[in-house]
């Protein structure tokens, strides 16, 4: 009987973490930082992640101007279309690694489009921590998820590489004025030190920021959820982003239920996120863009609905209040 010859590309069922733990962390930091992030998250985990991680990139006045701005920014009217344009990025540096071209042209797009928005706010870019905790918190993340859900965290490898991946990655970025990022932590651990401290010691309340994480956790119950079940859909970017306030433990339960059943019983992905958005035809791709900008040009007005007389800095509201 003759052999199929795809046979030699065929992954075993359960080949993730094997691989993951037959790399050297050292020298093959961006290979297993790409199999623990890049496989398995496909729009409804990636849409969970933006809601629930960017929100703690807003706590502080400086930050919380820039993403609202006078009218809510992106996060209001192009709310869908701001994740995807982040996650994008994002796939891009975890597929490839900080070595690779592509991500050096990505960060260097990042880094213009603060240099151009710095023109309109002078000074809100200039602080380094803030790029070092982003850098630090993603390198942490999924771990501090992972754990959030009782699952297991990342391995002592995936530690390491995690560590080296993102202290190269903050080679690439710069504060206000092309100035080079300085003082990234010495390893795991301090990176996770870093993390606790600014939230600790350095987060504050603003109303920006208040409306930015209320339209995080909205677009993501609205994109996902139909009107009834919205309210659950918030629940969970809320459970897993602000522990502090948590209060919604059956939602911890459930979605760590799901993971641990699909890591456990599912054979492992074989397509990684960038993969799978770099094979959509053009077809498909127009067919995205078209329910991105449909969810765009309904989003303000359902967000308006809860959040109109609720805050001060809701554009709707400030709208109302000009018209009285």
């Amino acid at each position: 009987m003759r052999r199929n010859s795809n046979n030699a590309n065929v992954k075993p069922y359960k080949w993730i973490k094997k691989e993951i733990e037959a790399s050297n962390p050292y020298t093959e930091y961006e290979k297993i930082w790409r199999l623990s992030i890049e496989y398995g998250a496909g729009e409804f985990m990636q849409n969970l992640i933006y809601a629930s991680t960017f929100s703690n990139f807003v706590a502080n006045p400086w930050g919380a101007q820039v993403v609202w701005r006078e009218d809510g920014g992106k996060v209001l009217h192009r709310a869908t279309d701001r994740m995807h344009q982040t996650q994008y990025n994002n796939s891009i540096w975890w597929y490839y690694g900080p070595s690779h071209p592509e991500t050096c042209k990505s960060v260097e797009a990042i880094n213009k489009l603060h240099e151009h928005y710095a023109q309109r706010y002078p000074g809100n870019f200039s602080h380094m921590e803030d790029y070092l905790y982003v850098l630090c918190f993603t390198a942490t993340s999924v771990d501090r998820f992972r754990k959030r859900l009782r699952l297991p965290g990342f391995s002592e490898k995936q530690k390491i590489a995690a560590f080296i991946f993102w202290r190269e990655m903050s080679k690439l970025f710069y504060a206000e004025n092309r100035v080079p990022l300085e003082g990234f932590p010495d390893d795991w651990e301090g990176m996770v030190r870093f993390c606790e401290k600014i939230e600790n010691e350095h987060l504050m309340v603003t109303d920006e920021g208040h409306m930015i994480v209320e339209a995080l956790f909205d677009q993501f119950a609205f994109r996902f959820f139909p009107r009834p079940l919205r309210p659950l859909g918030r629940a969970i970017p809320i459970s897993v982003a602000l522990p502090q306030t948590l209060r919604a433990h059956i939602i911890i339960f459930i979605l760590g239920t799901f993971i641990w059943f699909a890591e456990t019983f599912l054979p492992d992905p074989t397509v990684s996120y960038q993969e799978l958005l770099r094979s959509r035809t053009a077809a498909e791709k127009a067919q995205h863009d078209k329910e991105t900008r449909d969810l765009d040009a309904r989003f303000p007005e359902y967000f308006a609905s809860f959040h109109r007389s609720s805050a001060a800095m809701c554009p709707f509201s400030v709208a109302s209040k000009k018209q009285t």
